[in-house]
């Protein structure tokens, strides 16, 4: 199947901006996430001392790691399949979306906030996925739920983190 140019880059410009956002995070998504994790609900189980001092390194690390395999495997997706894959549609678009978020949380702080400075890339690469599948005549497949699915994997994510760390004895201190 031959994949015109601007969809091939479409599916795997997810994964380059996933490195390149998540790059940043790795390095900066400490410290923010202790300001975050104070501000979670306390209806949110939260492992001891994350509320207070926010996500360990090693934490961060894992579960950069482990949320890539989610945007890695749409990108994968979106590639063989001529971007017409329902997981990749979706993912994209929520990546695209969720660099909104990172953009609001600098705004709700007042000050910058881990992912906000590739967040305009983020953003871009949404909107330019979009109408590059769209002028390649590939249908598109994006949905509520599907945007939606992105959210619980980011959650899996960070509870497998936790339950490696814990499974490897690692001590939060």
């Amino acid at each position: 199947m031959t994949r015109p140019a601007g969809v091939k880059a479409a599916a795997l410009g997810l994964a380059a901006c996933y490195l390149l956002n998540d790059g940043e995070e790795l390095f900066t998504y400490r410290a923010s996430s202790a300001w975050l994790l104070r501000r979670a609900p306390e209806w949110m189980p939260l492992p001891e001392g994350a509320r207070r001092e926010g996500w360990s390194q090693a934490h961060v690390r894992l579960a950069i790691a482990l949320i890539g395999i989610h945007w890695v495997g749409a990108s994968v997706a979106g590639f063989r399949s001529g971007g017409r894959s329902a997981w990749f549609q979706n993912a994209a678009a929520a990546w695209g979306l969720h660099g909104f978020a990172h953009l609001a949380a600098c705004a709700a702080r007042g000050g910058y906030v881990s992912g906000a400075l590739t967040a305009p890339l983020v953003i871009g690469y949404g909107a330019w996925t979009h109408g590059a599948l769209r002028a390649q005549g590939v249908p598109s497949r994006v949905s509520p739920a599907g945007l939606a699915a992105s959210l619980p994997v980011l959650v899996a994510a960070h509870a497998g983190a936790e339950l490696l760390l814990a499974a490897a004895g690692h001590d939060r201190s």
